[in-house]
Formats: C-alpha cells, sequence, structure tokens
C-alpha cells in the first residue's frame, strides 16, 4: 500500500497539481493538510473522478484537512474525538479513518 500526505497550502488553487499527481504516482492513500477550505467547499466531484473517495475536515479558510483514498473509508472520525486535553479545540487540524 502507497501512502502520502501533502501539505497543499490551499486546495483551490492546488487542485490541478493535486490531481496531476495523483493521476502520476497513483498512492492508495493521500493524506492532504491545510486545505483552507470549509468541508462543503471541499472538490469532491473533482477527486471521485480521478477514482478517489475523500473524507474532509474544513472550517472556513483556515487549516483543513482530508484524506483520499482509493481502497474505501469507513469509521471517518473528524477532530480528536475522547482526547481530553483537546475536548474543547473546534480547529480542523485531524481526521481519520478505517
Amino acid at each position: 500500500m502507497r501512502i502520502a500526505t501533502w501539505n497543499v497550502n490551499s486546495i483551490g488553487p492546488r487542485l490541478p497539481r493535486v490531481l496531476d499527481w495523483l493521476g502520476s504516482a497513483q498512492p492508495d492513500v493521500l493524506c492532504l493538510q491545510e486545505l483552507k477550505s470549509g468541508t462543503d467547499a471541499f472538490p469532491y466531484d473533482a477527486v471521485r473522478e480521478a477514482g478517489y473517495e475523500t473524507a474532509a475536515y474544513g472550517i472556513g479558510r483556515w487549516n483543513g484537512v482530508a484524506i483520499l483514498s482509493r481502497v474505501g473509508l469507513e469509521d471517518v472520525t473528524r477532530g480528536l474525538t475522547g482526547e481530553p486535553t483537546f475536548e474543547d479545540k473546534t480547529d480542523a487540524r485531524a481526521i481519520g479513518a478505517t
């Protein structure tokens, strides 16, 4: 399994580069940081057309994370749930899935 991570520093202007790289590198899973995009504004359709299922977590124009997977995503958790020292944190900096 090939897993990669990328700090995209804003998915909007970087989407063409991300899609090109997905096509050439073909990772099974790509984790993105610093989307700077709300969850609803993530380009799900473009990523789906590239063959990836997506779980994203973003709030406004700050932070934001996503998991793109060719092998499926289940049990998605957004934030650091269950961690006592992070209970009051609402920024979109963590996402997990199986």
